[in-house]
């Protein structure tokens, strides 16, 4: 790929330029990822572990590059940015708004500051959901959909010092959430090519990022 930003070419040749960027992060996307999703040998427990949550980072941070790229601004970007881009290109209603706000909330958030989601994390948005109470579950495996937030009334004991009432897990399978975050990359990248809306928005994020 042609490194050089194009300054003065075509509509067709900034596209290309903004396709193969776009291809390009995804192919160190999965390359990263399947360093995360290699099992190794636990030394706490029998059986092979993984890096979860470096894994979900990954998908995190992904999702809001994307999204950066998607909306033409790198700072101050919310979930519901991150949702503008998901409700076009990832499955449907498999990463609704609501799915979206408590991933970002609850785990990109959680992971970026601490490196581990919160053992339990209570829901402040005014709604149906205020006062859910969500802990998680996380699987290296493709299982679909890639995150789903089950009802389970329960305690956690074993983890806390005290004992934690949740209301609601979500579970997340890393592989499925790669596969479809590459896949809606894909579709993003080729996008370029018949909308030429999406340039502008694109070259704004590059200012951006690599400040001339």
């Amino acid at each position: 790929m042609n490194s050089r930003l194009p300054q003065r070419g075509t509509n067709g040749d900034r596209a290309k330029f903004a396709e193969n960027f776009v291809t390009s992060r995804m192919a160190g996307f999965k390359k990263d990822m399947k360093i995360c999703l290699t099992p190794i040998l636990s030394e706490t427990r029998s059986g092979p572990t993984h890096a979860y949550f470096p894994a979900l980072a990954s998908c995190c941070g992904t999702l809001e590059y994307l999204s950066a790229l998607y909306t033409g601004r790198v700072n101050g970007l919310g979930w519901k940015d991150v949702y503008r881009w998901a409700s076009i290109y990832l499955p449907q209603p498999d990463y609704n708004s609501e799915t979206i706000r408590i991933l970002v909330q609850a785990f990109r958030n959680a992971v970026a500051h601490r490196g581990i989601a919160s053992g339990v994390w209570t829901d402040q948005k005014p709604g149906p959901s205020k006062g859910w109470r969500l802990t998680w579950k996380i699987y290296a495996n493709s299982t679909r959909p890639s995150i789903r937030i089950i009802k389970e009334d329960g305690v956690i004991k074993n983890d806390p010092p005290w004992e934690c009432k949740i209301t609601h897990r979500v579970h997340i399978h890393l592989k499925s959430m790669e596969l479809d975050i590459r896949k809606g990359a894909e579709g993003f990248a080729k996008d370029f090519i018949s909308k030429p809306e999406l340039i502008k928005p694109f070259y704004s994020c590059m200012n951006k990022l690599y400040p001339k």
